[in-house]
């Protein structure tokens, strides 16, 4: 059986394990990003698996376990969707200059004047 010393070490472990991983996400790419929150909703699945199938696991660990994981995962989806939106704005903001370029190149002043019709 396990020591409840232990359990209180992993609890503690995984506390800080996934608030350092949420806390250091935004420094990921998108993609990375998103396997980090696939990564604790398995995680929540197989703590609720393992709470389910062994009777003498003890369910207040399980419950701050889950509780814990699923609160980071919406820290996490946060950042994950702000990281989404600072992309979008960085590939418009690349298309403008772009085509800001692209005009001064070919002589137009503006591209989107009333002058101009496409």
């Amino acid at each position: 059986m396990i020591s409840y010393r232990l359990l209180i070490g992993i609890s503690i472990a995984a506390v800080l394990g996934v608030f350092l991983l949420v806390r250091g996400m935004h420094k990921l790419n998108l993609r990375v990003q998103f396997m980090v929150l696939l990564g604790l909703g398995v995680t929540i699945g197989f703590i609720f698996l393992v709470m389910v199938q062994m009777p003498s696991f003890p369910e207040w660990f399980g419950v701050s376990l889950i509780a814990v994981v699923f609160i980071a995962s919406l820290f996490g989806t946060r950042i994950f969707l702000r990281s989404m939106s600072q992309e979008d704005q960085k590939t418009e903001d690349e298309a403008r200059e772009e085509l800001r370029r692209g005009a001064e190149d070919s002589g137009l002043a503006d591209p989107h004047s009333a002058s101009h019709t496409p």
